[in-house]
């Protein structure tokens, strides 16, 4: 039998991990008097003190009990000088140095190696190394060994073997205070006393008491070990008197306490305040232990009592069997005394079987109750249901009847679990196809059959019959494809396995099959599966919004999609793909959309456009197909005419207005408007206005004004760029000076691309009825409306045939030479998804009068976005080439540019991560050092 140890830490523990509590003291007595021989002149030679107890109870012995002391001196020495030494100090400077101890320490013990295995131990060297104390091989059940308690509610329970930190003051506590232990075993019992606080309390002693009448033995009580201040203190310390009688004391500090092996499960954890007794019998019976606090106030409270019922039994439950199908099956449990010969006869066996539709008791019910015989049996037969099978699991329990002969009541001892399986094969099948298929559209139906039994299932077949107008065939080899059935001979099927079978069909109506599988015997398993089959029902149509496009234009598809059945369309769905000269305006050439908002209704139509670009002239289409669940697809096509876009010329419309009849002296407002009907920027726009001598000049448009010719009677004026559908309005303010029955105000204008445009206005100038003929003498002239924008009147010099004052021509405006490119970067003004195409336009522009070269362009690449393509609005087919470098994409060099020209480019990219970055595009040239620069930011958003 292994003993119960305590793990406890040592309170004085020498550097060869000995404890040395006693040979401490020695050492403390022995300084001490050491230090009284130096005090005195003449040297110690024997001093006669009190002897040390052998037995540790106290420190000394009661006199007349001595011992004799030896010290340094006595053996002629001589005296104090004589015991320092002069070797190598010659001034006598050298201290006292401690004489060395009589008994030395011991040596440290062979390390001693846990044995990894059963068997003897191998050393380094690969020989067989015997233990460093010889012992027997430490087996299984030396290293795991079986709990101390087997039985009862404490059985593997730890939480219920410690004892509550609080309780009531002077209460003594016990744990387990009743248990079932096997005989032989070793039971722990704890124990502690609340204190007035109502924590447990240290070194409180303790007594355990074993009454008359009960078996057993006390093996060994709980040791706290206490130091050397708790002894001066007199703390009680533990010890066995006898085997019914022993003193405790709880403990002050934790230990562990352990059977000895290496199984840390049955260990129990000794708390402070807490002391422990084990107890054992080698026979039946019960054991009373009684704990007393002799020093508790409450009298009531200061003892409890531990029952242990020690049971004499081994038993062996049936184990798991297999049988065929409808056989009764004994199950017999065998309970004997713990040498194994002897029966436990009278002892009963529970059995109760928790699957009552598999099998029954021969009593008919669930439970049934054995007794063990004179040969030690608890027999149960198990009677099946008839035509069943599978696995049924018995619940057993072993229960002790209270004796006659002795105090121990009816105890449950022990519990099990055992199944039995009754074998037999089974057919299981099951049949699956499309809930839905097309009108004759063949749909594949898949058959599994299985024998779930322990059983093989013999002779096999398997038979589907198939109704008129359906068509049905299988491509299995062992099929056999008839008329108006399709039968599988299978044969045998293994326990436990399955097979699939395959069928195809197709049907113009809906149609219902049964598959039925048949075995040897009564085997029959069947299953049936429905099919519903639709008509087509889908129709698609698409067109173009407008027949004919140019190269790049966005080109606008009107689909419709119809349901023309009685049922609805579910999972609608439209695909659209490009021919090769046509992309969707994402840059691909397939898009696909799905219908959200539910099932297309019979007679409603999904109306949906979609826009695609052409990047080729020619007869460009698209493919539309729409597809639904039951096979339901549409299909259709449609085209576009594509031309290419006609190059890009500059156009220049000029309008005049002005009034028809003017009287000499009378002021006359004249309005120019030049307007931009290209598709190209014009730069240099000249603008003049010749007019005859019949009119003089009073004001004119101040803004873009050049010069006047008066020797020529001329107005000119220099806009710098007219975009694209813009226009400038110019006004001259003239005053008639003569008559003049077709007076002419032409007005004309032209630009360095070659656009140019006239436009001559005539009228009459009528003589002023206050002077008959044809009088030149001016007249104060008539208070004219406001005009839209008054324009400024320049400093124009008189013309006139006389002599008279005049002004000195006005200087034409120089307007400073520009340093730097004009550069735009547009991009998009909402956030874009992650992965979608990201467009940007970038134009350079030469704002100069004179042409410049080796412009470059640069942007930069952000981190996650890359570039998908960069083209020139004037050849979007063709990609521009570009260079990264350092972070920055290079486009290539322009060489030239002519004065007032504007490139424009197409950049698209595309990010793969939500983020936010900025696009910088920086130009430069060999006339613009300065640079030009534009900046546009971009959200991108993960995609919904």
């Amino acid at each position: 039998m292994t003993r119960y140890a305590a793990k406890t830490k040592l309170e004085n523990v020498s550097p060869n991990g000995v404890a040395t509590i006693g040979s401490w003291r020695m050492r403390w007595v022995l300084v001490s008097l050491t230090m009284l021989c130096m005090v005195h002149s003449v040297g110690c030679s024997r001093l006669r003190l009190p002897a040390i107890d052998p037995t540790g109870r106290r420190i000394f012995q009661p006199l007349p009990t001595t011992t004799t002391l030896a010290l340094p001196g006595s053996a002629g020495e001589g005296r104090i000088g004589s015991c320092l030494q002069r070797v190598g100090d010659p001034l006598n400077l050298r201290p006292f140095q401690i004489p060395n101890p009589a008994f030395p320490e011991p040596a440290n013990p062979p390390k001693c190696l846990t044995p990894r295995g059963i068997g003897p131990r191998t050393g380094l060297s690969g020989q067989a190394a015997e233990p460093c104390v010889p012992s027997a091989t430490c087996g299984p059940e030396c290293k795991d060994g079986p709990p101390a308690v087997l039985l009862g509610n404490e059985t593997k329970m730890r939480k219920l073997c410690r004892l509550p930190k609080k309780g009531k003051r002077g209460c003594i506590l016990l744990s387990p205070q009743k248990i079932v232990a096997p005989v032989g075993g070793e039971v722990v019992l704890l124990s502690g006393i609340c204190g007035t606080d109502g924590y447990l309390q240290v070194a409180e002693p303790l007594e355990w008491m074993l009454t008359p009448e009960s078996v057993g033995t006390f093996i060994q009580v709980g040791d706290d070990d206490p130091g050397l201040l708790h002894r001066l203190a007199r703390v009680q310390r533990a010890d066995k008197e006898d085997p019914s009688y022993a003193k405790g004391v709880t403990s002050t500090k934790r230990t562990l306490i352990t059977r000895g092996n290496l199984n840390p499960n049955d260990d129990v954890q000794l708390e402070k305040g807490q002391t422990w007794i084990t107890v054992s019998s080698p026979s039946e019976g019960t054991s009373k232990v009684t704990v007393l606090a002799p020093e508790s106030d409450c009298w009531d409270q200061r003892k409890a009592t531990a029952t242990i019922y020690w049971v004499d039994a081994r038993w062996q439950f049936p184990g798991t069997q297999i049988v065929p199908a409808g056989t009764p099956v004994d199950l017999n449990t065998r309970v004997t005394r713990s040498e194994g010969a002897l029966p436990a006869a009278g002892w009963k066996v529970r059995y109760e079987i928790l699957n009552p539709d598999l099998a029954l008791f021969s009593n008919g019910s669930t439970i049934y109750e054995a007794t063990v015989d004179d040969g030690g049996n608890a027999v149960a037969q198990l009677v099946p249901i008839p035509g069943t099978s599978g696995t049924a699991t018995v619940n057993m329990q072993i229960v002790r009847p209270g004796g006659v002969t002795d105090n121990i009541p009816t105890l449950p001892i022990s519990s099990g679990q055992t199944f039995v399986t009754w074998s037999a094969p089974q057919l299981a099948i099951r049949a699956g196809a499309p809930q839905v298929a097309s009108f004759g559209v063949p749909v594949q139906a898949v058959v599994n059959v299985s024998n779930p039994g322990n059983q093989p299932a013999e002779n096999v077949r398997v038979v589907v019959q198939i109704p008129q107008g359906v068509s049905a065939d299988s491509p299995d080899a062992f099929a056999q494809n008839l008329t108006n059935a399709v039968v599988w001979d299978i044969g045998t099927i293994p326990a436990r396995s399955e097979l699939d079978l395959f069928l195809n069909l197709s049907s113009e109506s809906p149609l219902r099959l049964t598959f039925e599988a048949r075995g040897e015997g009564e085997l029959f398993a069947s299953d049936t599966l429905a099919i519903d089959v639709y008509r087509p029902s889908l129709a698609l149509s698409a067109y173009p919004l407008v027949e004919r496009h140019e190269v790049g234009d966005e080109v606008t598809y009107h689909i419709d999609v119809r349901n023309t059945g009685t049922r609805p369309l579910e999972n609608l769905r439209v695909e659209v793909t490009g021919d090769s000269g046509m992309l969707h305006v994402s840059n691909q050439r397939s898009v696909e959309q799905t219908r959200e908002s539910g099932p297309l209704q019979p007679g409603e139509t999904w109306e949906l456009e979609i826009d695609f670009i052409p990047t080729d002239p020619g007869r460009r289409c698209i493919e539309i197909e729409a597809f639904a669940d039951a096979g339901q697809r549409g299909k259709t096509t449609s085209c576009v005419t594509v031309i290419n876009k006609p190059p890009p010329t500059p156009a220049l419309t000029l309008t005049l207005n002005g009034r028809e009849r003017v009287i000499v002296g009378d002021r006359n407002f004249f309005r120019g408007v030049v307007a931009n009907t290209g598709r190209v920027p014009i730069e240099n726009v000249e603008v003049t206005m010749v007019y005859d001598p019949q009119l003089t000049p009073l004001g004119a448009t101040e803004k873009n004004f050049v010069e006047q010719r008066a020797g020529q009677y001329l107005l000119k004026w220099n806009i710098p760029r007219l975009d694209p559908q813009t226009s400038e309005t110019i006004e001259a303010e003239f005053q008639a000076i003569g008559t003049n029955p077709r007076s002419n105000l032409v007005m004309t204008t032209s630009s360095a691309q070659g656009a140019r445009d006239s436009k001559r206005l005539t009228f009459e100038i009528l003589p002023n009825a206050s002077q008959p003929g044809t009088s030149d003498a001016p007249r104060t002239p008539p208070t004219l409306p406001p005009a839209t924008a008054q324009p400024t009147v320049p400093t124009l010099p008189p013309i006139q045939n006389e002599p008279r004052p005049s002004t000195a021509p006005r200087a034409p405006r120089v307007l400073p030479a520009p340093t730097q490119l004009g550069l735009q970067l547009v991009g998009p003004n909402v956030p874009v998804q992650v992965n979608d195409p990201i467009d940007y336009t970038l134009r350079v522009t030469n704002p100069a009068s004179t042409a410049d070269s080796n412009v470059v362009i640069r942007f930069n690449e952000p981190e996650g976005v890359e570039v998908v393509r960069v083209s020139q609005t004037l050849n979007p087919q063709q990609s521009s080439p570009v260079e990264p470098r350092g972070g920055w994409i290079y486009l290539q060099e322009i060489r030239s540019m002519r004065p007032g020209e504007t490139i424009e480019y197409k950049i698209v990219l595309r990010c793969n991560q939500p983020t936010t970055f900025q696009i910088r595009a920086e130009a430069v040239s060999l006339n613009k050092r300065d640079g030009a620069a534009s900046e546009v930011t971009t959200i991108v958003v993960p995609r919904q």
